[in-house]
């Protein structure tokens, strides 16, 4: 018989930080990241985007004057739940799209960085 083999899902760390939203057809907004990982974010914001709404998130990393800018695309919501015990605050999943190798490796250290400071 066989065994259906799962591999764990990257490690989501919190990453409290201020980010810029910038759409398509050129309006940007500020937001706030909550968690990240090389999959995605959860992005903090009143409004419900459209699931499948394309769009650019940049923010500084930790300690530099590095910004990185990657392009996602909301993936679900989380709209203002009426008894909010032990949930993320309103707001939306954000699916990375198109991750270089530098927005990939620099996600990858943040993980790292964040485990190494449990042990």
């Amino acid at each position: 018989m066989p065994t259906e083999r799962r591999t764990a899902a990257p490690v989501r760390i919190p990453f409290v930080r201020r980010c810029a939203l910038r759409f398509e057809e050129g309006t940007e907004t500020s937001a706030f990241l909550v968690n990240i990982n090389v999959l995605g974010a959860y992005v903090e914001m009143d409004a419900m985007l459209p699931i499948g709404q394309p769009l650019r998130c940049a923010f500084r990393l930790p300690g530099t004057e590095r910004e990185l800018e990657i392009d996602g695309v909301v993936a679900w919501n989380n709209p203002k739940q009426q008894h909010p015990v032990h949930s993320l605050p309103p707001g939306f999943g954000l699916s990375f799209r198109n991750l270089t190798v530098a927005a990939r490796r620099a996600i990858v250290g943040l993980v790292a960085d964040y485990e190494a400071g449990l042990r």
